[in-house]
C-alpha cells in the first residue's frame, strides 16, 4: 500500500470509532485524530480542498472542546465559522469543493452543540457532504470511512434516543 492509502486506512479506523464515544470531550478528540489522518490522506492524493477543510475542521474541533464549560467561548467558535466560505473560495476545485464546504458547515454547526444528540444529527449531515466529495475525487478509503461513520453515528444517535428499559 502507498502512504496515502495507509493514512486513509488509519482514518477509516478513527472515523469508525469516534462516533461511538459518549463523552463529548473524548468524542471531539476522536474527531481531531480522524481529521488529521484523513486530511493527510487527501493532501497526499492532491485533493487540496478536502485537506484544507479537514485542517480547518481540526482547528474547530479544538475550539469546540471548551464550549461546554466556558459558554462565552462560543463567540470565538462562531468567528471560526467565517472560515468556511473563505476555504471554499481559496481551495476551489469545482463541485468537490461545494460538497466538502457543506460538510465543513454541518461539522461546525454540529460541534457548536453541547447537547450530544443535536451534535450527532448535524454530524450525520456532515457525512453526506463528505460522501459527495469522496465520490467525486475517487477516494475509496474515505468512502469506506464515511459508510462506517454513518453506521456508527446512526447507531449512537439511536442509542441516545432509545427508551430506557426499566427492570422490575
Amino acid at each position: 500500500m502507498d502512504i496515502a492509502t495507509n493514512f486513509g486506512v488509519l482514518g477509516v479506523f478513527a472515523n469508525t470509532i469516534w462516533p461511538l464515544i459518549k463523552n463529548r470531550q473524548l468524542f471531539l478528540m476522536g474527531q481531531f485524530v480522524a481529521c488529521a489522518l484523513i486530511g493527510i490522506h487527501f493532501a497526499l492524493l492532491g485533493a487540496s480542498t478536502g485537506a484544507i477543510v479537514l485542517l480547518v475542521a481540526g482547528i474547530q474541533v479544538l475550539l469546540a472542546v471548551p464550549l461546554e464549560s466556558h459558554p462565552k467561548f462560543k463567540k470565538v467558535y462562531l468567528l471560526s465559522l467565517l472560515l468556511t466560505p473563505f476555504v471554499c473560495w481559496y481551495s476551489w476545485q469545482g463541485i468537490p469543493s461545494v460538497f466538502s464546504s457543506l460538510a465543513l458547515l454541518f461539522f461546525c454547526v454540529g460541534n457548536l452543540q453541547v447537547n450530544t444528540k443535536n451534535m450527532r444529527i448535524f454530524l450525520i449531515l456532515c457525512i453526506f457532504g463528505w460522501i459527495g466529495h469522496n465520490l467525486l475525487i475517487g477516494s475509496y478509503p474515505a468512502l469506506v470511512s464515511n459508510g462506517l461513520a454513518l453506521i456508527t453515528s446512526t447507531y449512537s444517535l439511536y442509542r441516545e434516543n432509545r427508551p430506557k428499559m426499566v427492570c422490575k
